[in-house]
């Protein structure tokens, strides 16, 4: 039994930090219209769940309601992505000078 190190496992750590601080430098633009194309996309693929079930295409009860779930977080997230821009908006514009 071959016993390896603990620096063997840090490797994905280090890319999963470099992707966030990769993502953390775009403009506030591209953040919520990737938001909003997210909720775009999983709302069109719960459609096409839903009328797939509908038609009798598929049998299984469980994929639209997951399709439904997440474009349910979706836009959830693509809301207080706005609600965080808009409390920032109001506090930048309530400082005194």
């Amino acid at each position: 039994m071959q016993i390896s190190g603990i620096t063997g496992g840090t490797t994905g750590l280090n890319s999963v930090e470099s992707a966030g601080r990769s993502s953390g430098s775009g403009s506030f633009t591209d953040i919520l219209s990737e938001a909003l194309s997210n909720a775009a996309d999983t709302e069109e693929s719960a459609q096409e769940a839903n009328a797939s079930i509908l038609t009798g295409e598929a049998d299984d009860l469980h994929t639209p309601l997951i399709e439904a779930q997440k474009a349910e977080l979706a836009l959830d997230l693509a809301i207080q992505i706005r609600n965080k821009v808009i409390t920032a908006y109001n506090q930048i514009m309530n400082m005194q000078v």
